[in-house]
């Protein structure tokens, strides 16, 4: 192959592309169409500008015939935006179509809005307002849209390609084309590209050395920008206590002007250091409150189980069983585990609801299935009482088992127990007063009980009254009225 003919065909779509771009000196259609009728058949580039212009109808009669032609041997050729276009003209509406080939007629004209338009919706698959659009999503015909914006110095298209090198988008993962992107765009005021850089450093992202001195330098320079994001992630490195960084009353600064600007889980920090007045804040009602709530209807999910679980508990802010109840409930909405869980004890002890054991079965059901093990030792007590549930001794012994591999006190007892008295699993003493007494170091005052209880009767272990009393001794001290009782009796044995 003659190795001259590439170069030739790549001067031809670059000598179009020139006449066809809106910033350049040599700007005119009527040459740029001329010089694309006139391309060499194997300028497959050239051949898909030619199809633009045919089905447009600049410089020349619309005729979509003769464009899909120029796209199909543009296609044939190996240029993939023409095969992009074929796919589109086969499924799209004549009248959708005409309004997005106009706009990539746009597009490789360098205009930048129709870059970016054009980068969205290939990049997304959506529009702007969020309908779906009516193109495949492909980053990289994204990408080469909206490169030529970059290279010319718009700084939000640097910080999007920036971004788009950054994570392998359309494009190879390349730290240092990331790097001079992102650092163009933030010469130019992009505050995001600084802050991307900071996460580059901060993470090891994109194949360079985690760097938390230029990450910190970075987010700085972020944050002086009023990027909120950077100002939260910077607030969290100034309070790091054991690092050359900490700076509790600069932290504070960021956080707040990052709770200021929105940031949900900036404002969920602050509003619990103003709940209990810790961080350097003086404790506040009405700040925690506000920042809370904020927080809540951001949708971050943790501040309306924090904010729920104190409005509940009425100690660091004032009781309110309606917030609680309210926000208990739209994270619940969101499959939070915990929340779910509160819902259920609320409808099982009648707290705000009306008492529903079979409610609060349900709710215990859904954050059980989730994985919370305080739900799922729940469950399996409701399964084994049969209340709010038909009894069903095996979906007990199950959910205590579940909730006991993930460490519940509870469930593990009961696993424990049924080991020991062979109730409803194979008996095995061992290891079931192993676990029993694990639990009970922990300072669980039910493993207590029950130690006490199975050394007081002598059943399954030998009797030991005084090992009894030990154990029956520290249960009660802990409120345990069971213990209480049989303390006394072991008293009097004794």
């Amino acid at each position: 192959m003659n190795s001259d003919k590439p170069t030739v065909v790549d001067q031809y779509a670059k000598d179009v592309r020139a006449k066809m771009d809106l910033r350049s000196d040599v700007y005119d259609l009527g040459k740029a169409y001329e010089a694309a009728s006139n391309c060499p058949e194997k300028s497959a580039e050239s051949l898909y500008l030619l199809g633009l212009f045919q089905y447009t109808g600049t410089c020349t009669k619309a005729d979509a015939d003769a464009a899909k032609a120029s796209f199909t041997k543009s296609a044939d050729a190996g240029y993939e935006p023409a095969s992009i276009v074929l796919e589109e003209m086969a499924t799209n509406p004549p009248f959708l179509q005409a309004n997005l080939m106009a706009q990539r007629f746009k597009a490789e004209q360098c205009d930048p809005e129709a870059c970016k338009a054009l980068f969205q919706i290939y990049d997304t698959g959506k529009y702007a307002d969020g309908r779906k659009a009516d193109v495949k999503k492909d980053h990289v015909e994204a990408v080469r849209l909206y490169t030529p914006c970059a290279l010319q110095g718009d700084h939000d298209a640097q910080n999007t390609i920036g971004f788009m090198y950054l994570m392998g988008k359309g494009v190879k993962k390349d730290s240092d084309l990331a790097l001079k992107f992102l650092k163009q765009a933030a010469e130019g005021g992009v505050a995001q590209a600084a802050h991307r850089i900071a996460v580059m450093y901060d993470q090891g992202q994109c194949y360079v050395d985690q760097d938390l001195d230029k990450a910190v330098q970075w987010y700085q320079r972020a944050a002086d920008m009023g990027y909120a994001e950077s100002q939260f992630q910077l607030a969290g490195i100034l309070m790091m206590e054991d690092s050359k960084y900490y700076d509790a009353s600069r932290a504070i600064k960021y956080l707040s002007a990052a709770a200021d600007g929105g940031q949900v889980e900036a404002q969920h920090q602050l509003g619990m250091a103003y709940a209990f007045g810790s961080n350097g804040v003086r404790r506040s009602v009405p700040k925690a409150r506000k920042y809370l709530e904020a927080s809540c209807k951001g949708g971050y999910d943790q501040a309306m189980v924090d904010y729920a679980n104190l409005c509940f508990e009425g100690q660091a802010l004032p009781r309110d069983m309606a917030t609680a109840a309210k926000w208990f409930v739209e994270a619940a909405k969101h499959y939070n585990g915990m929340a779910q869980y509160a819902l259920g004890c609320m409808y099982g002890n009648g707290y705000y609801f009306e008492q529903d054991n079979a409610e609060a079965a349900k709710w215990f059901q859904e954050a059980a299935e989730g994985g919370e093990p305080n739900a799922q030792y729940a469950l399996a007590c409701f399964y084994y009482e049969g209340r709010g549930i038909e009894k069903d001794d095996k979906k007990a012994i199950a959910w205590f088992n579940e909730s006991a591999e993930q460490g519940h006190p509870g469930a593990m007892c009961f696993v424990a127990m049924f080991m020991i008295t062979g109730n409803g699993m194979d008996q095995d003493i061992p290891t079931g007063l192993g676990m029993l007494k694990k639990v009970a170091a922990s300072g669980y005052p039910e493993a207590q009980f029950y130690l006490g209880k199975l050394y007081y009767e002598g059943e399954f272990v030998e009797k030991d009254l005084a090992y009894a009393k030990k154990m029956l001794t520290l249960a009660a001290r802990q409120g345990d009225p069971d213990a209480q009782d049989m303390l006394e009796r072991v008293k009097s044995e004794l």
